[in-house]
């Protein structure tokens, strides 16, 4: 499904196992389950509003939103009750959301909070360029022994921070970001791996992503998307980090090999290319590891 702009579809979002996504419109809200391709549950405009954002936590009852008349404020929704159940206000815009199981990163102008759940209340605050794209990724698994990672963009061209939230908690001390130098030019996409050990990366000129390595801060390898440049929308790891993928404005799903041979999968034209919308695609793995672009 390319999003444009006559289809009323705002933004599109997997939840965290990329077995759901939500489709953000104009007249409301819908999510569907990816396999077998079915709707899940629909908002209309009256009950919800012009939903800009919404992020599920996994298969839960919690949806969190943010609609075009409160552009400032983060929703928690209650999907069995179809109500609205809490309100966070921030003194900017919300630009962008991801979440896990026990904390969401709100990506505010020029900060990305990170909220407790759920209590709903802060336990860190990373510093962003305002000119960049709304990008951010969060570690998903929990355990110990994975890097407990909030990605973002840092305040150097085609750098990205990663803080360390294993130990945020709320009044707690949060520790300096990590920045790995990735591109020369503007970050386009960016993604961590469920475990937090793996990084992509994609910049505006779309051409290549880089796989990072979290712990030591080294480039794994460079996939090549194309020769030509592009605008990459998306960028996902199955849930074991062994394959990533990509989707830009060239209309076309690209999948590689994340560890050993780094070697290219395959790749598929979707959709004809759009310039309709700045955000056109996403791509992801269903539970079998196909590759699903929406």
């Amino acid at each position: 499904m390319e999003r444009k702009k006559s289809s009323g579809v705002t933004n599109l979002a997997f939840n965290q196992d990329q077995g759901c996504f939500t489709s953000c419109l104009e007249n409301g809200l819908r999510i569907y389950n990816v396999d077998p391709l079915a709707e899940k549950s629909y908002y209309n405009i009256d009950e919800i509003g012009r939903v800009a954002l919404c992020e599920m936590i996994y298969r839960s009852n919690w949806l969190m939103i943010v609609t075009e008349s409160q552009p400032s404020s983060l929703h928690v929704v209650d999907d069995r009750q179809k109500k609205k159940i809490a309100r966070v206000e921030f003194k900017s815009l919300v630009r962008g959301l991801r979440a896990r199981v026990d904390k969401v990163a709100v990506v505010l102008c020029s900060s990305i909070q990170v909220l407790a759940l759920p209590s709903l209340e802060r336990i860190t605050l990373l510093r962003i360029p305002s000119y960049t794209r709304p990008l951010c990724a969060i570690t998903l698994n929990t355990a110990t022994e994975s890097p407990q990672l909030v990605a973002a963009p840092a305040h150097r061209i085609g750098s990205v921070q990663l803080m360390d939230i294993s130990r945020a908690v709320i009044g707690g001390i949060s520790s300096s970001p990590a920045v790995v130098n990735c591109h020369q030019s503007q970050l386009a996409s960016i993604s961590l791996s469920s475990d937090g050990f793996k990084l992509a990366t994609a910049s505006e000129r779309g051409n290549v992503i880089r796989l990072w390595d979290t712990v030591a801060k080294v480039m794994l390898h460079e996939l090549r998307r194309g020769s030509d440049y592009a605008d990459v929308y998306c960028i996902n790891f199955n849930v074991s980090g062994s394959l990533v993928c990509c989707v830009s404005d060239k209309g076309t799903l690209h999948v590689w090999h994340a560890q050993n041979t780094y070697g290219h999968v395959c790749a598929k034209a979707f959709a004809e290319a759009s310039n309709d919308d700045a955000r056109g695609a996403i791509c992801g793995f269903s539970g079998n590891n196909d590759v699903v672009g929406e």
